[in-house]
């Protein structure tokens, strides 16, 4: 079963749920916000560091490309960047697990100042993730199989 399956076959909480009726459309957009909101600067919400930013970006890309449309567009054109400069720069195909993990390191091996990069490079790797498939789907399936039982 894959992100795409399990995205198929949820329907979160349609009214039974403990807050209401939450979509994925719904969760991906709060994640998006949490996200937005830390990185800029919250009194509620910290994000303060280079491994908070790559997991908010990794769980906003994450429910986006299951929730699809515009969401999902959105983040699968944020991942292109890093997945067409591999491929320009390698020799041979060095396929979407190096990827995923060129992408990862990226996000957390500099010293970043400024906390939108790894965010960037975990939207990035989130998708890239999905699309890996193996054990980087393997997050993502529990990630989506939560996010259905929140409702």
């Amino acid at each position: 079963m894959n992100a795409q399956q399990i995205a198929a076959d949820v329907t979160l909480a349609a009214g039974t749920g403990f807050a209401g009726p939450i979509t994925l459309s719904g969760l991906t957009t709060v994640t998006g916000a949490v996200l937005l909101f830390g990185l800029r600067g919250s009194d509620t919400v910290k994000i303060d560091n280079k491994k908070k930013a790559t997991g908010w970006g990794v769980a906003f890309s994450t429910l986006a490309v299951a929730a699809g449309g515009t969401f999902a567009d959105a983040v699968k054109g944020v991942a292109e960047v890093p997945v067409t400069f591999n491929d320009a720069v390698s020799s041979g195909d060095p396929g979407l697990g190096c990827t995923a993990i060129l992408v990862t390191l990226c996000a957390l091996a500099p010293r970043w100042k400024n906390l939108w990069w790894p965010a960037l490079f975990g939207i990035s790797a989130g998708v890239i993730y999905t699309q890996a498939g193996g054990l980087w789907a393997v997050g993502q399936t529990i990630g989506l199989a939560i996010a259905q039982k929140i409702g």
